[in-house]
């Protein structure tokens, strides 16, 4: 972002592209706040490993005003117990995601703000994501023979969530000496209740997947060393999804919750490139109760977190 080392705000008709690799991997087990250390103990942990490219194009429409596409690709596998068996299986996903395109305004003139804006930002995204991919797995069948049964995987590790949605965006900074204070949020919205696809749940409330609205917002400071290309950073970062959605039904099978983090960043940043690496530490992970667990007294699903993610990124102007 301007303010921190970077060849400032992207002119009219100026393009941007954008590289982004997320990985995480998620073994811990959480219900609520609680943790259930048991589940690895057993060995009855699920196990998800994700890698999330995001590929992006920014146009400038002009000084203040830009317009950005981004369409993640997903490489996904996810580990848990087979009990016909007692061993562990593994399902797999891969493909592209749902497409984004967002404008996005700079709310105070940029040749007068160099060290300080506001930019706000809405979008929409289209399902272009597969949100019923299938892999096999071995099971019994009512005679007790072996047979290899195709299914959708679980939706934790499904390259798309099957519903037309909006996000909204807001990020701010302002340059203090050394120091970059900024604070970025989105927030995504999915209306559509649940998109038809077999959850090969056994609880009717939870048959179909549910298309859930999701958000991250981050807090923190940069600091720039005089003369340097370098930026170093700390903040905090919430991520999750929430129990109800603003706008639609929230029906369907959903795992909500969020992960706090504390994130440490290194920027390295010259006139053409901005190279990025951040790794969020969970501090605090909870996973709520649905809708559907909120119908039976006393019920509540968990889920798998990870203790960190790794996010790299590099934005390259042309």
């Amino acid at each position: 972002m301007p303010g921190i080392g970077t060849s400032g705000y992207l002119p009219e008709g100026g393009w941007q592209s954008y590289i982004g690799v997320r990985y995480q991997f998620s073994d811990r087990h959480f219900r609520g706040s609680e943790e259930e250390p048991e589940r690895q103990e057993q060995g009855t942990q699920v196990e998800n490993t994700v890698y999330l490219y995001d590929l992006g194009l920014t146009y400038g429409l002009s000084a203040r005003t830009s317009l950005s596409l981004s369409l993640p690709f997903l490489f996904a596998t996810r580990s848990g117990v087979n009990r016909d068996f007692g061993e562990r299986y593994e399902d797999t996903a891969n493909g592209i995601g749902d497409l984004t395109l967002t404008a996005r305004r700079w709310m105070l003139d940029p040749e007068e703000n160099d060290d300080q804006n506001v930019s706000l930002g809405f979008g929409i995204k289209l399902p272009t994501g597969e949100p019923n991919a299938v892999d096999s797995r071995k099971v019994l069948d009512d005679n007790g023979e072996t047979v290899y049964q195709v299914r959708t995987v679980d939706q934790s590790i499904q390259p798309g969530d099957g519903g037309f949605g909006f996000l909204v965006d807001l990020s701010a900074f302002t340059q203090v000496g050394q120091f970059t204070p900024y604070l970025a949020g989105t927030y995504l919205f999915n209306p559509r209740g649940t998109n038809g696809v077999d959850t090969q749940r056994s609880r009717a409330s939870e048959a179909i997947m549910s298309v859930a609205d999701q958000y991250v917002a981050r807090v923190g400071t940069m600091w720039t060393a005089e003369g340097s290309h370098f930026s170093f950073g700390i903040g905090g970062r919430v991520e999750g999804v929430p129990v109800y959605d603003v706008f639609g039904s929230s029906d369907g099978f959903r795992r909500p919750g969020y992960a706090i983090s504390v994130e440490p960043s290194l920027i390295y940043a010259n006139a053409k490139s901005v190279f990025s690496l951040s790794v969020p530490v969970a501090l605090e992970r909870n996973r709520e109760r649905s809708v559907p667990d909120r119908e039976t007294p006393g019920r509540h699903g968990d889920a798998a977190f990870a203790d960190w993610v790794l996010l790299l990124g590099w934005t390259y102007r042309f």
